[in-house]
C-alpha cells in the first residue's frame, strides 16, 4: 500500500513499542508488548506527512477494543509529526482508538511479513504506522 505511494522509498513490516531486544512474531503473539507496524521512508518533497496520514485513515478502521500487538498507533519523529497526527486523529474521530505515540526502536519482521506488506491493499498489520 504505502510501498506504491509516488515518494515513499520503503515501507517494512516490523514491532515497535515492545520489552523483548530481538522480538519475533511469536513473541509478539506471546505478548511482549511490541505492535506490529509499518516504518514508511519517504521523500518530504515529493509526499508529505499529512498525505501519507490520509492513506492510513482511509485503509484503517481502527477499534477502541484493540490491545497489544494489534493497538492502533501512529508512531511520530518529530514534533512537527506528532502535532500533524493529533489533529488528522482528531478529524478522523479516532481520539479514543488510536495512540500517537513518539517512535521508540522498531525491529523488521521475518522475510514472509515484508512480502506481506509489498501485496496487501490494506494496511499491513492493520493498526500501526511509523513514517520517517
Amino acid at each position: 500500500l504505502f510501498a506504491s505511494l509516488p515518494g515513499v522509498s520503503r515501507a517494512s513490516a516490523g514491532y515497535t513499542g515492545g520489552r523483548t531486544a530481538k522480538p519475533t512474531y511469536r513473541s509478539v503473539c506471546n505478548g511482549d508488548g511490541h505492535a506490529e507496524s509499518v516504518q514508511v521512508e519517504y521523500d518530504p518533497e515529493r509526499i508529505t506527512y499529512d498525505e501519507l496520514l490520509e492513506v492510513f485513515w482511509k485503509n484503517h478502521r481502527p477499534k477502541a477494543s484493540e490491545k497489544g500487538q494489534y493497538r492502533s498507533s501512529i508512531w511520530y519523529h518529530s514534533e512537527e509529526q506528532r502535532l500533524e497526527a493529533e489533529a488528522s486523529r482528531q478529524k478522523h474521530h479516532a481520539v479514543r482508538s488510536t495512540l500517537v505515540q513518539p517512535a521508540v526502536e522498531w525491529h523488521p519482521a521475518e522475510a514472509h511479513h515484508q512480502r506481506a506488506v509489498s501485496t496487501t491493499t490494506t494496511a499491513a498489520a492493520n493498526d500501526s504506522c511509523s513514517c520517517q
